[in-house]
Formats: C-alpha cells, structure tokens, sequence
C-alpha cells in the first residue's frame, strides 16, 4: 500500500477527516505523493491508518472537489498529474526542491499537548498602552547598580574566572545552591544543598518533573483554575489532566479526597503560598488535609511557590514542604517574578533519588544553566541584595495592587466579582452573566486594553466569564485609566443585552461618591 503515515489526533478538535484531508493535501502538494500514483482504496486505507471507511471516502472526495486527485469508476483514485497542480515551469529551469512533509514524520510517542488560548490567538493589531497580561515585571525598579555589580563580580579574578571555565556541576552552581538552600530557610524549609537543584526556570522545573514521574495515560490533578503553564507540561507528557476546584482556602481538598478514592492520581500540582491565577492563600486545615491525603494514597505533591515573596498583609505563609515529613512534596521555586522573566533561573528542593533522576535527564537535553547568571545570583543572594529588592517591590506593588482594587470597585458595573489578594501580582475578576469573552476582548483591545482570558486558566475549556489582570507592569494612573476602559467595554455588553423598555436604576450615591457596583470575593474590607 502506498506509504501515507498519517497518525490520527484523537485529543483535539479537529475532526478526523479534516486532519486526514489537509495531510494528504500536503502530500500531495509538496510532491511526495507522486502524480499518476493511485491511493489505496477506501477499506484498505481505512485498516491500515485506524480510522473508518467513512472518513477515508470522505477525505478523498474533499481531495476531488479541489483538484489533488481523480477517481475514475471501476479504477480508483489517483493523484492528479503535476500539471493540474501548478503551472509549468519554463525547460531551463531546475525544478523547485519539494517542500519537507513535516506533519507525517513527527514521533507517535511524543503527546500533542492543548495549546493555552493565550497563545492559540495571533496578537491583535495596534498599541496596547493598558497592559494586565501577566509575566512581566515592572524594569524600572530592577536595581540596576547592585545587577551591574553582581554580574561583573564573576570576572573580578583570574581565580574566579577559573571556577567558571570550569565544567558545570549536574545539580547546579554549588554556590547558588548553598545560598537557595540557606534563603528558604525563611519559607520554613530545611535544607542543605544537597536537596537542592538548579533548574532553567519554574516552567523547566515542572516539566522535568512531570517527566520523572508521568507517564502517558497517567492522572494528574490541579487546581481549577490554575496555571495554563502547568497543564502545558503535564500535556506534553501525555498525562490526563483533572480540574479540582478552588475556593478562598486554596484547593478544594474534600473534592480532591474523592477523586483520589475513585481514581489513581500519579502526581498533584498546587500552588499553596499564592493561588495562580485567584490569589487566595491556602489555609492551614487545607495544608495539613492536602498532606494526610497525599500520605493516604502516596501520591506525591508539586508546590510551585512562583511568587511566596510578593506578599503585603498579613505574616507570611510557610511552604507546604515545611510541613513535610515524608519527602512526598516537590517544592519548586523562581527568582523570575521578582527580578525579571528573562532571568531563566529556579530550583528544585527534592528528595535525593528524584533529584538524581532530574538531573540525568537534564543531561538529555543540556548540561546545566548559564554559570555565569547563577554566579550572579548566588552574589546576589549572599550580600543581601535580592532581601533589598524583594522589600522594594513589595511596596511598589502594594500601593498598585490597592490602586487595581479601588479602581475595580469604582469602574465595573454591577454583577462584577474579584478576588482581592495578599500576595503575588494578579486580580482574578469574574465578569457578570452573558458577557462574549470574543466580544469583550475585542471591545478592550479597541480601547487599548489587554488582559488574559479566564480560559487559559482552565483544562476543561470553561472560564469565558472571568478574566486574570497583573498589576505588576502599570503604575497607578494607568491602573486607573485601564480598569475604566475596560470596564466601559464591559458595560457596553450589558446595554446592548437590555430588554427593550427595561429602565435601569439610577447609581445610589452618597456623600463620597457613586457606590461601587461590583464586589470582592472577600467582602468588604
């Protein structure tokens, strides 16, 4: 039979017969199906590449209408000749190369994970001066003298030089590591650096070890919603992703608790300190349930503590890995969210025989993360410079997080809800009922407004009615101005949804202004 290798996508939505319409386009177009060459007849096509006869008959006639092949009766299909295809080229030219059929030849073992809807969307066009997407920070507080100083000091010495040039260690910059493992001290964690493992970022950290320990098929739980980042590894390795959902205390441990009696969970993903994408902070009781169960059914836990630093009320919270008696916590760590994204720097603080396997299969793929930013780090860390920044940005942020708040109680019409957050750089917003998050996006971006769609939070393709806005990258006017932006394209919606005669209320008002139409999560504070 003529050699097609076409592998069916059943976890996506495109339907068979289109993946196997566009592939034989392909083929065909780029000329690695011959013309004059006759495609297999339907039931034989339809055995050998696990898809029905329908779909195959279907798939050919679609290849008819356009062109790509003939069927003649009694005879079968065929590839049409090169000349039906595109036009002839002149004698005295060498023919074209043929373009690579990459669709055909990707590795069957390698999993197509769900591509987060932020980034499925092609950007839209024009300026964006209101900015609430996420994963920036706001540059102009780095500390700029300090980064100079700390980057420069790895080439202060012929000796210092040396040590660099020498070949990485496995686990990481041995210095950068004694230095994490003396800092989350203050996260409760004790830990030498033996335990610990410098990765290439928070992403990096998830994604080896979601490879350790996931295999395809295998049951993975997180929060819903949660970190699209997260569901993106957990994706990659085949695993089947299972939404537990959130409320003011963090992950809802009585739905986790049925879940595990019913079903085997290889690994559960959490984000205890500050919940992505909601805020909320994960209660004490909450904690020590999530650790009796994960002892119960010895499942192992994932603690992404992206941003334990950022926290402006209240005392903070210890890690979940504090509390860990048994090595069944993971606990993974960034220096991203308080300096800078471009800084592809995190760690890992692991049992002993999980960070021997992430650091050979680290080997797989590369020998370790810069040195030279690691050695910055580690003299960062060691003269106290990141204690000072991380002070820094806690009360820059704070002042423009409680300026997102006053802006969301002043702006966003009735119906309107939000979390309002101790800690990190994100306000979860959930909008009211019958808003198009097509529609709204839209609306935004006309009036210079970006955020992250509710969505990208979710594995199961809800949370159209919400939406995440970081305050982080705009100063306090710019908050201001955005929400009310925003919050006009919100409104707008609701107008154009009024019945017909429907008079609305007037705003109550008092004697400090229009009172606020929508309301915290939390309740007044």
């Amino acid at each position: 039979m003529l050699e097609i290798a076409f592998h069916p996508d059943r976890t996506g939505h495109v339907a068979l017969v289109h993946q196997l319409t566009e592939h034989l386009a392909d083929l065909i177009q780029t000329g690695r199906l011959a013309g004059g060459s006759k495609l297999p007849a339907t039931r034989e096509a339809a055995g050998a590449l696990g898809v029905g006869r329908n779909t195959v008959s279907a798939a050919y006639a679609a290849l008819t209408t356009r062109g790509l092949v003939t069927a003649h009766v009694g005879q079968g299909t065929f590839v049409a000749s090169p000349t039906r295809l595109t036009p002839a080229a002149p004698r005295a030219m060498a023919p074209a190369p043929r373009e690579f059929a990459w669709n055909g030849l990707f590795a069957r073992s390698t999993p197509r994970p769900r591509l987060p809807h932020v980034f499925r969307r092609a950007e839209l066009g024009g300026s964006c001066p209101f900015d609430f997407r996420g994963g920036r920070v706001e540059s102009d507080a780095l500390p700029l003298h300090e980064l100079r100083w700390a980057f420069a000091r790895p080439f202060a010495s012929r000796a210092r030089l040396r040590a660099l040039a020498a070949p990485p260690h496995p686990l990481g910059w041995p210095a950068l590591r004694r230095e994490v493992a003396r800092y989350l001290a203050g996260r409760g964690i004790t830990c030498t650096a033996d335990d610990v493992a410098i990765v290439g970022g928070l992403q990096h950290a998830i994604d080896l070890t979601a490879r350790a320990l996931v295999d395809p098929g295998d049951t993975v739980a997180m929060e819903q919603p949660g970190y699209f980042g997260a569901a993106l590894a957990f994706e990659g390795c085949g695993a089947d992703l299972l939404g537990v959902g959130v409320d003011a205390e963090g992950i809802r441990t009585d739905q986790l608790a049925r879940v595990l009696r019913v079903r085997r969970v290889k690994l559960v993903y959490v984000t205890p300190a500050t919940q992505s994408p909601t805020g909320v902070g994960m209660s004490p009781a909450r904690r020590s349930a999530l650790l009796a169960l994960a002892d119960e059914h010895q499942v192992p836990i994932l603690e992404d503590d992206y941003d334990s630093e950022l926290r402006y009320a209240g005392p903070a919270l210890p890690a979940l890995k504090s509390g860990d008696t048994a090595g069944q916590v993971v606990y993974a760590g960034t220096f991203s969210k308080v300096l800078f994204p471009s800084l592809r720097l995190g760690y890992v603080v692991a049992a002993r025989p999980l960070l021997a396997r992430l650091a050979t299969m680290r080997l797989a793929s590369d020998f370790g993360s810069g040195v030279v930013e690691q050695a910055a780090l580690a003299t960062l860390l060691a003269t106290r410079g990141f204690d000072r920044h991380v002070r820094r940005m806690r009360r820059l942020y704070a002042a423009r997080l409680a300026a997102l708040l006053a802006a969301l109680r002043r702006d966003m019409p009735a119906g309107t809800r939000w979390t309002e957050p101790r800690s990190g750089h994100v306000v979860w917003v959930m909008l009211p009922p019958g808003i198009d998050p097509e529609r709204l996006e839209h609306a935004a971006r006309d009036r210079g407004v970006a955020y992250t769609r509710g969505e990208t939070f979710h594995v199961d393709g809800r949370g159209g009615d919400s939406l995440a806005l970081s305050f982080a990258p705009l100063d306090p006017r710019a908050i201001a101005e955005g929400v009310a932006r925003l919050g006009a394209a919100v409104r707008m919606q609701i107008t154009t949804k009024r019945v017909p005669g429907h008079v609305r209320p007037p705003a109550v008002r008092s004697g400090r202004g229009r009172r606020p139409a929508g309301r915290s999560l939390h309740g007044a504070r």
